[in-house]
């Protein structure tokens, strides 16, 4: 039973590196401002997001079975529990599994802490780009302080 633990630990890490690459791409597409690109990766990185949840709850179902075949079911079942519980070959499996996802997982978090910020500069962007062509009123020429300065003089100079 702990093989098809580690089977759903290698799935979780191989939908886990095509997040990855799809997020490479999306870092590509926010460099280069194809939104339309954009728009079709956030539609996959969707479906394997779908697909990460139902191998996540098959890697939850065989631990949970396996742990039920333990002479000593554990309440509460964590990876190091686990490894602890296995032998040998199945031991280094897992562990490998687990060092392999934990790392996949990792750098899809900074790839994506950077297509965040990516984002959030493009927002400023176009704030601003829309601050500049629609200014607000306050930011206008033309108002009651501006008159007020004018209306002390005449419009012509008499004392010619």
């Amino acid at each position: 039973m702990g093989i098809q633990l580690i089977h759903a630990m290698n799935d979780l890490t191989a939908t886990h590196k095509d997040l990855l690459g799809l997020s490479k791409r999306k870092t590509e597409a926010l460099t280069n401002n194809k939104l339309d690109e954009f728009q079709a990766l956030l539609l996959e990185e969707q479906k394997l997001i779908r697909q990460l949840e139902k191998q996540e709850q098959q890697r939850q179902e065989a631990a949970e079975a396996w742990n039920q075949e333990q002479p000593d079911a554990a309440a509460s079942l964590t990876i190091t529990e686990i490894l602890d519980r296995l032998d040998g070959e199945e031991q280094k499996m897992a562990a490998d599994a687990a060092a392999a996802l934990t790392d996949t997982m990792t750098e899809l978090k900074r790839q994506e802490q950077l297509n965040k910020a990516l984002l959030e500069e493009s927002m400023k962007f176009v704030q601003l780009s829309m601050e500049l062509v629609n200014p607000s009123i306050n930011s206008m020429n033309y108002g009651t302080a501006s008159s007020d300065k004018m209306s002390n003089r005449s419009l012509f100079d008499s004392k010619a």
